[in-house]
């Protein structure tokens, strides 16, 4: 008996045994680990109010930010940080960028200043 029909039997054989196709199992990844913040990340967290006082921002170490405009209700959103650049997308699904800019956030002609930093571990002060 030739090799080929050898290991064409014995594949028949295997196939029988085990089967075809594996469950596919869905990713394991935890979303919640700790994962280290970069330079450009650690720059941005924390509390910022526009020069006018009207809108309040709070970027946190997660990836989310809460946006509060007066005494209207809030909404949220998650950001991302590329170098300079922020990218956010509300919950509400708009989606806007920034740019930091000589330590402040810079969107279009608004501007943001920073009144609470946010250290990764969680601990806040005062940024005078």
């Amino acid at each position: 008996m030739p090799f080929s029909q050898v290991f064409q039997s014995l594949g028949a054989i295997a196939s029988i045994i085990a089967p075809a196709k594996r469950p596919i199992r869905p990713l394991e990844i935890d979303l919640e680990a700790f994962q280290p913040l970069s330079k450009a990340e650690r720059a941005v967290l924390g509390r910022w109010v526009s020069e006018d006082g009207a809108t309040r921002l709070d970027l946190r170490p997660n990836g989310r930010f809460g946006k509060q405009r007066d005494q209207a209700a809030g909404h949220g959103g998650r950001y991302e940080v590329d170098a300079s650049q922020l990218y956010f997308e509300s919950d509400a699904g708009h989606v806007w960028s920034g740019e930091l800019r000589r330590g402040q956030l810079a969107f279009g002609e608004k501007r943001f200043r920073r009144t609470l930093q946010l250290d990764p571990v969680g601990l806040i002060r005062s940024d005078r």
